[in-house]
């Protein structure tokens, strides 16, 4: 079970902990657990899974390592917050958000809004700078 969502589920289930580590090897702060239960909704959590989603694969919109783990990460949190399961998580979002690149003008519409999203979750107490 090599897909694009099995690899996702299990990034998914093994980040679910504070501070978050890219791929390329970047930690970076989370908002803290209390400011993340307090925003945690499915809206806010589409959001960041589309942030990521989009910031991964559209040109143009590309995510640096600290954004992608800062993205990550607290989405991660937030589902934790929710209590949604590793398969719930992958059907009900990120399902959706692959499935959404395959729609003409996705990248367009999602792109301009991860600068912003990437800012409410600085406001938050995240952070982009790698730590250590």
């Amino acid at each position: 079970m090599n897909t694009p969502l099995a690899c996702l589920a299990l990034i998914a289930a093994s980040a679910l902990t504070a501070p978050a580590l890219a791929d390329g090897g970047v930690t970076v702060k989370l908002p803290p657990t209390e400011a993340v239960a307090k925003a945690a909704s499915p809206d806010f959590l589409t959001q960041l899974v589309m942030a990521n989603v989009v910031g991964m694969n559209c040109p143009g919109f590309t995510l640096s390592d600290g954004e992608w783990a800062l993205i990550t990460g607290t989405a991660d949190r937030v589902a934790k917050a929710l209590k949604i399961s590793t398969g719930a998580y992958d059907d009900q979002f990120y399902g959706p958000a692959f499935a959404a690149l395959d729609q003409p003008g996705t990248c367009a519409a999602e792109g301009p809004k991860i600068a912003p999203l990437i800012k409410r979750l600085k406001s938050m107490g995240g952070s982009t700078d790698p730590i250590g």
